[in-house]
């Protein structure tokens, strides 16, 4: 993999490690956890609490038991001295259950949701990220929240 240069993060290292890190949702590879994220990571996921990298690998798993056809496109990665970004879709099935939804059943509906992850570096791995996703539209589609007045289904 290609690594940071100084204090900055190359384009190509943080492009390599979103999409490493997109095999842990999809592929359910949690060594990529561990690969892209450093061993004191701060996980912002709102509106799930703070976690570090231990409890992402338990998040990722955790969703992964709920969802199935689980595919995220990466659609531009912008970077900036130490940050940077990635904007995503994401989209999979309500197949199963899953310790997030307590007391949702499987619905079988298909959800996407457009997102994005804001990462700071620390030499090349990720200390710090933001994760930031349409969960009202993402529950919506999944059939587990009904559709906003006037929004339809």
């Amino acid at each position: 993999m290609t690594q940071t240069t100084g204090s900055t993060v190359s384009k190509e290292r943080a492009r390599e490690a979103m999409i490493r890190f997109m095999a842990a949702w999809e592929q359910g590879d949690m060594s990529a956890v561990d690969e892209v994220f450093a061993e004191d990571l701060v996980y912002h996921g709102p509106p799930f609490p703070d976690m570090g990298r231990d409890g992402l690998r338990d998040f990722v798993a955790a969703f992964r038991s709920g969802f199935s056809g689980i595919h995220v496109q990466v659609h531009e990665h912008v970077v900036d001295g130490t940050t940077s970004v990635h904007r995503w879709t994401a989209e999979a099935d309500l197949s199963g259950t899953t310790p997030l939804l307590p007391g949702v059943e499987p619905t079988g509906n298909h959800a996407s949701a457009d997102g994005a992850h804001v990462l700071h570096w620390t030499g090349d791995r990720v200390s710090e990220a933001w994760h930031i996703g349409d969960w009202l539209g993402w529950l919506t589609k999944a059939g587990v929240l009904p559709p906003a007045p006037g929004m339809g289904g």
